[in-house]
């Protein structure tokens, strides 16, 4: 059904990521991993999703400098970001991220899985 569509997902914790991984798989997604921002920043210099799923809280380069990278580079800026993250912040904080969709950590898988759909639906 989304055979086409990839994702990349950045995520610092290795279980979460893999869990995604798998997930995203099943549901025909190419996915590819980075455990920060600065190995994401590496595979996009290779490849380019047509989704970011990103944590915020991560050692080397955080959510938040990624999402700033990404704003500043024209070949990026168009890719569009959901956020995870377990951290409680404002929602005018979160807003300025420019993501489509914040979803809390833990999250339910299918309605990760929902908000992605609609997501790489509207690209």
């Amino acid at each position: 059904m989304f055979a086409t569509c990839s994702i990349l997902v950045v995520e610092d914790d290795a279980g979460v990521r893999a869990v995604l991984a798998d997930a995203l798989d099943l549901e025909g997604f190419e996915v590819r991993l980075a455990a920060n921002g600065r190995d994401a920043l590496g595979v996009l210099g290779r490849w380019r999703p047509d989704l970011i799923l990103t944590d915020l809280d991560m050692p080397i380069m955080d959510g938040w400098s990624l999402r700033d990278e990404l704003h500043r580079r024209a070949d990026l800026a168009h890719i569009p970001v959901i956020v995870l993250s377990a951290a409680l912040w404002d929602r005018d904080k979160l807003g300025s991220l420019g993501a489509v969709e914040f979803m809390a950590k833990p999250f339910e898988l299918d309605a990760l899985l929902a908000t992605i759909r609609r997501a790489v639906c509207t690209v």
